[in-house]
């Protein structure tokens, strides 16, 4: 007697349109999912050289740089795991994913520390000030980009477009400022960076679930969501995410009101910018109005602008530039060879308000 086979479950008229998996299809989804997730040498050399890598980048401020970083790096697989243990109710698959992930962020912050720790006088790049200006927009893009890599997993025809989604996710270049910000003395680069980062995990396990469940990944026998660990999970992380929208909705009002990351003048490292205000705070009457490069590259010269209410000594301006010269660490032997390194001071003589 041939048995029947088993009507396949009736889908909500909104989602009639969306693919459904076959068993043979998730079978093999499964398996490749699993491989990328488990980690193994290859995962941690990788995420070792992208690591260096995108700490080089953001140091050189080189936008090409920081992109390959992040098409190499090998972070996604083990949050997309991640996501397919939620769907499938694999604690097991989801331990492992987070192991995995967890050590990876650990050896890319090890990396950017390192990296922070042999530049302690640099100054900030337009890639590292970029990071360090998350918006609510980022958790939606972060979101987006768990959908679109769990569909090019379960959609073998559209896998070309993995190498956008690493870029579009984003995961390593906030991990590594982390890194490099912190150590350097960067913390609000830094702590952004990290919301940056987190934001970015969390949206792309939770898109990469939706987008999973809806491909007809589920538990074999039973419905995983109703598990008590994987909805605990799914609340934790709703609940994460949540949390971080505030302040990313602060750094978007604070974007809004400072406008768009590129000044006219690009900001110098800490040690510079403390000595020029110690410097002009020891004269009185003086006010540091701006301190800022004249471009990206480490040896643009650096220009000083200031208010006095007194005039000032005809010596100033050497004393002043000299500090500058002592805090960037050149020489005025390095100084002279290149002249883009010189120090500009400009001060604004203070006058008395005219009463009509």
């Amino acid at each position: 007697m041939n048995e029947e086979m088993p009507a396949p479950e009736p889908r909500p008229w909104i989602l009639a349109w969306f693919p459904k998996l076959s068993r043979e299809e998730r079978q093999e989804l499964s398996t490749r999912i699993r491989s990328g997730a488990t980690g193994g040498a290859d995962f941690y050399v990788m995420m070792l050289l992208a690591s260096g890598l995108a700490s080089l980048g953001l140091l050189q401020g080189s936008t090409a740089v920081v992109i390959g970083a992040m098409l190499v790096a090998p972070l996604v697989g083990p949050l997309i795991g991640a996501a397919l243990a939620l769907v499938q109710g694999n604690i097991h698959l989801m331990r492992v994913s987070l192991q995995v992930a967890l050590a990876g962020i650990a050896l890319g912050l090890t990396v950017s520390l390192m990296f922070g720790l042999f530049n302690p006088g640099y100054e900030p790049t337009m890639e590292v000030e970029a990071r360090g200006r998350p918006d609510l927009f980022d958790l939606f893009i972060a979101l987006a980009s768990g959908m679109v890599a769990a569909y090019a997993q379960g959609r073998p025809n559209v896998s070309g477009t993995l190498a956008g989604v690493a870029i579009a996710a984003a995961l390593l270049p906030p991990l590594a400022v982390v890194g490099i910000a912190g150590m350097t003395g960067e913390t609000q680069i830094a702590a952004y960076a990290a919301v940056l980062m987190v934001t970015n995990l969390v949206a792309i396990i939770l898109g990469a679930a939706l987008i999973f469940r809806l491909l007809g990944c589920k538990a074999r026998g039973n419905d995983s969501s109703a598990q008590p660990w994987v909805q605990r999970s799914v609340v934790a992380l709703l609940l994460i995410a949540i949390m971080l929208s505030a302040p990313l909705v602060l750094s978007g009002i604070n974007k809004d009101v400072l406008g768009p990351n590129r000044p006219y003048t690009y900001p110098v490292s800490v040690p510079v910018r403390k000595a020029v205000e110690q410097f002009v705070s020891e004269q009185g009457g003086m006010q540091v109005i701006a301190v800022g490069r004249k471009g990206v590259e480490p040896e643009d010269g650096i220009t000083v602008v200031l208010t006095a209410r007194n005039p000032i000594p005809s010596t100033f301006a050497k004393a002043l530039r000299q500090v500058v010269r002592q805090a960037r660490g050149l020489t005025l032997l390095e100084e002279l060879e290149n002249e883009k390194a010189i120090v500009q001071v400009f001060v604004l003589q203070e006058a008395p308000l005219l009463v009509e």
